[in-house]
């Protein structure tokens, strides 16, 4: 009869053990589930935005260093970018197509800057820095003359004092 009792006792010392190990499992998993969502609540995405560019020439433009005497003041003016316009010369689903034009686009008009722009399934390439659309304007009239016809002005956000190129 005692090693029925002392199984009884060993069996009732289990349970309660592993019915008192679920509670602590359970406590902690809402010890853990409260934690996450105070993480959540505090958590802003855009604290860890990274500045976008349009193309790598553009990061380069933002390294590069500025002549122009308040750009040099102030690295910010460099970079800043307000509401205005570019043209755009060639739109195209070949990334080869487009390196070409913006290559032929770049020996015509060597003071100019170019932008190419992926916009799904289209390459873009565009050029300028124009704040007003009379300037987009001028310049879309002779790159037209030089081969690229189907040139259009249209508005996009551009840098205010870019450097010279």
């Amino acid at each position: 009869m005692r090693s029925l009792g002392a199984i009884l006792f060993g069996g009732l010392v289990l349970v309660s053990g592993c019915t008192h190990s679920r509670e602590t499992t359970a406590e902690k998993a809402n010890a853990q589930d409260e934690r996450l969502r105070r993480i959540e609540m505090s958590f802003r995405p855009s604290d860890y935005d990274r500045p976008t560019t349009t193309s790598r020439k553009d990061s380069a433009r933002q390294e590069s260093t500025v002549s122009d005497s308040s750009a040099t003041t102030n690295p910010a003016l460099a970079s800043e970018q307000v509401p205005g316009f570019r043209v755009q010369i060639v739109s195209t689903t070949s990334i080869d197509d487009a390196k070409v034009q913006m290559a032929l686009a770049e020996s015509l008009f060597p003071g100019e800057w170019f932008y190419l722009q992926y916009d799904q399934p289209t390459y873009k390439i565009r050029a300028g820095n124009f704040l007003i659309r009379f300037d987009a304007e001028l310049f879309r009239d002779q790159i037209s003359e030089k081969g690229f016809h189907g040139a259009w002005v249209v508005p996009e956000r551009v840098f205010k004092q870019p450097p010279p190129r």
